[in-house]
């Protein structure tokens, strides 16, 4: 009986950190809209390449952390609903 309530606390912890990692997910997609967006306006409506490049590269950083967190996220629930299906 221990064991299942570790289980079930276990799935419960494992949810709660799913739920963490969407949110940092949604607020990346966030980044990424606004960062494109202020690319395009420092670039071609200010003429500013220099920081334009700069904008960009961030750009590549913030899409790279949205694409691993989504493999995180992916993974992670993955191996919560082998664990919770282990108990059925």
């Amino acid at each position: 009986m221990a064991q299942e309530e570790t289980t079930e606390e276990l799935v419960k912890h494992m949810t709660t950190n799913i739920s963490q990692f969407k949110e940092m997910s949604h607020r990346a997609r966030l980044r990424i809209e606004k960062l494109a967006e202020l690319s395009m306006v420092i670039e071609d409506d200010m003429k500013q390449k220099e920081y334009a490049d700069r904008v960009s590269e961030l750009f590549g950083i913030a899409a790279s952390f949205e694409d691993k967190i989504e493999s995180l996220i992916h993974d992670y629930e993955i191996e919560r609903n082998r664990i919770q299906n282990e108990e059925m």
